[in-house]
């Protein structure tokens, strides 16, 4: 059998690996248009910050695919997939396939600025020479304006404050910072914490129109302001790269993403897809989105691998979209959906925000926030945000299960906790806010639902 796999990223390299620890003897090839593969591209940031190198990124050398006998074939441009033929091809050749798998991640988003100069315009994507071309242009200038309000855009707002540029403008289209994410109660309690730390935000806000300055960029944006910059970092977003699935005749789902079934499977069923480039769904709740996670990505090359092996027996049960960052020494946690997401498909929900410790302080307690989201219909959890310290992912972890299960509040009200006066609170923040909501319910009248 011959395994074929485009495009290199997390999921390829996690499937292959999957095949050769299940004793799978197939033939498998990596064709891939980067220069080097096995690395997250999540880290870039961190290595334009200093704190590791572009080496420190790889995890899987060219060594390691050696040894597992795949093959892996960089800077390679893959043209088109023929389905009838079972044949892909690879810069003029044809390399013939039984199985195929799709791993094409996705292509930043592009806004159209007029005047804006493309020699100042710079971007973060999965391709790391996009990164060293940014390490080569970083120390020649002191101020940066960043296109966008999500994690890339203030991993790089703090990269380069910490590398000392003077000024640092963040314009956001949406409302708040990191509105995928966070509901504006959250995003709130976030945003003076970058401020203080020497960002200029402009919310809802865009770039309307540009002119190109003899050492610089000014930006004109809407509302009537201007800013003066040295060089332009656009983190918009991203959306599935599809366009060969597209060529290929494979369906494509209404997010933009590509169709797969359970089994990550395309409508050709001779192709799987994974990562950042298919239509991916919630665990719990009917809705499809674009998942851009590495460990979505990773989980993906998982279930596929197994499926190659074993037959269609394991399907991929969904994301519960989980986020985590830590943005200016905070550390920000979100899990299922948003309320405004909530509320915006008509789905009524009680939520409760409040600020707790994680122990006493004598043993190094710290505060942080969060925010709880429930279903009244189904008295279960559907989201939660957290902010502060990094105990918030630990404690994001444990609040996946609660949602991923779908465990009514009652029951989750009585589940005990691990307390020791240095590790916890006797009365954690979490079960005082889902006691919170459960007498919510109660006030309205409702029947506690146990099961």
């Amino acid at each position: 059998m011959k395994i074929v796999m485009i495009g290199g990223g997390g999921a390829c390299i996690v499937c292959a690996n999957t095949l050769r620890v299940l004793g799978n003897p197939a033939q498998v090839d990596i064709y891939t248009r980067r220069d080097r593969t096995a690395y997250t591209p999540c880290e870039q940031p961190f290595v334009l910050r200093g704190i590791m190198s572009f080496d420190d990124m790889i995890y899987a050398p060219p060594p390691w695919f050696e040894k597992k006998h795949i093959g892996l074939h960089t800077e390679c441009t893959v043209e088109a997939i023929d389905r009838e033929r079972k044949v892909i091809m690879v810069d003029g050749n044809e390399v013939p396939y039984d199985i195929l798998l799709i791993n094409t991640g996705a292509v930043n988003k592009t806004p159209a600025i007029p005047g804006l100069d493309p020699d100042r315009v710079h971007y973060l994507t999965t391709e790391l020479r996009y990164a060293e071309e940014i390490e080569s242009i970083m120390p020649k200038a002191e101020r940066v304006a960043i296109l966008g309000g999500g994690i890339i855009a203030l991993e790089m707002s703090e990269t380069l404050i910490s590398k000392g540029y003077r000024a640092v403008e963040l314009v956001v289209s949406s409302g708040n910072l990191l509105s995928q994410q966070l509901d504006p109660d959250m995003a709130s309690k976030l945003e003076p914490k970058v401020r203080a730390d020497g960002l200029s935000v402009h919310l809802s806000t865009s770039a309307v129109r540009a002119e190109t300055l003899k050492h610089g960029v000014r930006l004109f944006l809407s509302g009537g302001k201007t800013i003066e910059t040295d060089w332009v970092l656009v983190a918009k977003g991203i959306a599935p790269n599809t366009e060969m699935a597209r060529k290929a005749g494979l369906r494509i789902g209404t997010t933009g993403g590509i169709e797969v079934n359970q089994y990550l499977q395309t409508s050709d069923p001779s192709i799987y897809a994974a990562g950042d480039c298919i239509e991916g769904w919630h665990m719990v709740h009917d809705t499809k989105f674009i998942t851009a996670l590495a460990t979505h990505s990773n989980r993906n090359g998982r279930v596929i691998g197994r499926n190659i092996h074993f037959g269609n027996t394991v399907p991929f049960l969904g994301s519960l979209n989980t986020f985590g960052a830590e943005i200016f020494g905070t550390t920000v946690v979100s899990v299922g959906i948003t309320e405004r997401a909530a509320r915006d498909k008509g789905v009524e929900v009680l939520s409760v925000v409040r600020k707790g410790e994680t122990r006493k302080k004598m043993f190094g307690g710290e505060g942080f926030w969060a925010k709880l989201i429930a279903d009244p219909g189904t008295q279960t959890l559907i989201g939660a945000q957290l902010l502060g310290t990094r105990e918030a992912s630990r404690i994001g972890e444990r609040i996946i299960l609660m949602i991923g299960e779908e465990i009514p509040l009652a029951r989750l009200s009585q589940y005990e906790t691990i307390f020791s006066p240095p590790l916890s609170t006797a009365y954690d923040l979490i079960t005082n806010e889902i006691d919170i909501l459960i007498s919510e319910l109660l006030k309205k009248g409702e029947s506690v639902i146990w099961q």
